[in-house]
């Protein structure tokens, strides 16, 4: 498609969503009200989704939970044979979730076609296969005369809450392994960003049994506080801020359920002066800019060795400066816009926000001239740890530096935050390296490398950054109860 084509596909796409999927079909909402989605490249209305109701939530869950006892009862490779046919359904759509995702999120074309997309057909098949068969304690005789067994059960009714910044890798990463352990699901995608989850459940529901995968659109302190509350929802996994994530913990503790979160993160990068500069300055300015920094896990937070500030700087605004900020449909554009006009007013109130100390040497102001949520790539010295721009998640095209003087006061610098979801570390030196790792207090640690990730391998945040893990086995269990049979053998 050319981008005119795709900017008329998600508008037709967009207008026919006048309700929820729910049951296998689509329903139309309960409620009159709507959310408008914007297309961050124009800021031009591309269409609506409904602002669905507690009520809609009520259906959607009923409908998650009538299909449950059956769902759970497949046999495993039946439910991986199904989870397969709706990859594939997704690999036949190809070009329209390319649309959908860069129009969503504002995510530039060509990184969504080459990298994005197939990612998230390859986790489909990854998740689809891996829950075949989890692990769990051998069956043995662990007590004189009883022999037991260890059953790994589904929880229920799962409720999925996905974030912007990733719309259909965060929805794939939550349903696919749900439901390939037997749980059926409703899921609400960010209001900004609803297109490319709706195209994915509607296609699930045509290979899928009516009920085992649901949307519901909406806000929220309505939908999302519905589900997180919902008696018959047994879990919660949700991708979001600090903020709205203790909001969905507590709703949960409420009645008893289970949680989990994957929180903020502002990712330390330490950058050590025995690095290889012009390797680790690639890597580092990759990770900081891929979705314009909104990923909770941008390489954004600099700390630097002081012997090699000023060669960090040059190469930075050297790096920067040959990225192509513009519109995401264009092949051309390596840097799009940000999601929405309230994130771009959040990123540029923190950067203008600055104290007196601290400077933008490039960038620093917002570009509107084309009515799009566009902010360029930029780089502040002279803040400190406590410092907002520092201390919090910018979650936008934003780099800070700071100076380290030693090994030790890397390591302190980096340990300075409430979060605990990622961090990296460019050094040559083996001792380095391996103290660093062991130290920093965080759930992914990257050696020579940054915002390298798959399937297979486990994201867990510490501290504030969330509760449970997502992908990889560990993953998986979470959407698993255990169950310990013990029989008397002696009968």
């Amino acid at each position: 498609m050319s981008a005119s084509e795709q900017r008329v596909y998600a508008s037709e796409y967009a207008s026919s969503l006048d309700g929820n999927f729910i049951g296998g079909q689509w329903t139309r909402s309960l409620s009159s009200d709507w959310l408008a989605v914007f297309d961050p490249s124009t800021g031009q209305n591309v269409g609506r989704v409904p602002a669905s109701s507690v009520e809609d939530v009520n259906v959607a869950v009923h409908a998650a939970r009538d299909a449950q006892k059956s769902w759970a009862k497949t046999a495993p490779g039946a439910r991986a044979q199904a989870l397969h046919k709706v990859a594939d359904a997704v690999e036949a759509h190809f070009e329209e979730f390319v649309a959908l995702e860069c129009i969503d999120a504002g995510k530039p074309v060509s990184a969504v076609r080459k990298d994005e997309i197939p990612s998230v057909i390859d986790s489909m098949r990854y998740f689809a296969s891996a829950g075949r068969g989890l692990s769990s304690l051998a069956g043995g005789d662990y007590m004189e005369g009883v022999s037991s067994t260890v059953r790994r059960e589904p929880l229920g009714v799962v409720a999925g809450i996905t974030p912007w910044n990733y719309p259909i890798l965060q929805a794939v990463s939550k349903i696919f392994p749900a439901l390939a352990v037997g749980n059926t699901m409703v899921v609400k995608p960010a209001e900004t960003t609803p297109l490319s989850t709706a195209l994915l459940v509607e296609l699930a529901g045509q290979v899928l049994p009516a009920g085992v995968l649901n949307v519901v659109f909406g806000t929220g302190p309505v939908v999302g506080d519905a589900l997180s509350r919902h008696p018959d929802v047994d879990v919660v996994s949700f991708t979001g801020s600090i903020e709205t994530g203790r909001k969905v913990g507590t709703a949960a503790a409420d009645g008893v359920k289970k949680a989990i979160l994957e929180l903020g993160g502002n990712t330390p990068v330490l950058l050590f002066g025995d690095a290889d500069l012009p390797s680790a300055l690639d890597a580092i300015v990759a990770g900081g800019l891929y979705n314009a920094g909104q990923d909770c896990m941008a390489a954004t937070r600099l700390l630097v060795e002081e012997s090699v500030f000023d060669e960090v700087i040059l190469g930075l605004k050297e790096r920067c400066s040959a990225f192509v900020l513009g519109d995401a449909l264009d092949p051309k554009t390596t840097v799009g816009p940000l999601n929405s006009s309230a994130q771009l007013a959040r990123v540029a109130a923190k950067v203008g926000g600055l104290p007196d100390k601290a400077t933008a040497v490039l960038g620093g102001k917002a570009e509107t001239d084309t009515g799009g949520y566009f902010f360029p790539p930029t780089i502040i010295v002279g803040a400190d740890q406590t410092d907002e721009i520092v201390a919090e998640e910018i979650f936008g095209p934003v780099f800070t530096v700071q100076v380290f003087a030693d090994v030790a006061d890397a390591e302190a610098k980096a340990n300075d935050t409430r979060f605990g979801l990622a961090a990296s570390i460019f050094t040559t030196h083996l001792g380095t390296a391996t103290r660093m790792q062991n130290n920093l207090n965080f759930g992914t640690i990257w050696i020579n490398t940054h915002l390298v990730i798959s399937p297979e391998v486990p994201i867990s945040g510490f501290a504030m950054s969330g509760l449970g893990t997502e992908n990889s086995e560990a993953g998986f269990l979470e959407f698993t109860r255990v169950k310990h049979v013990m029989v008397d053998s002696r009968i």
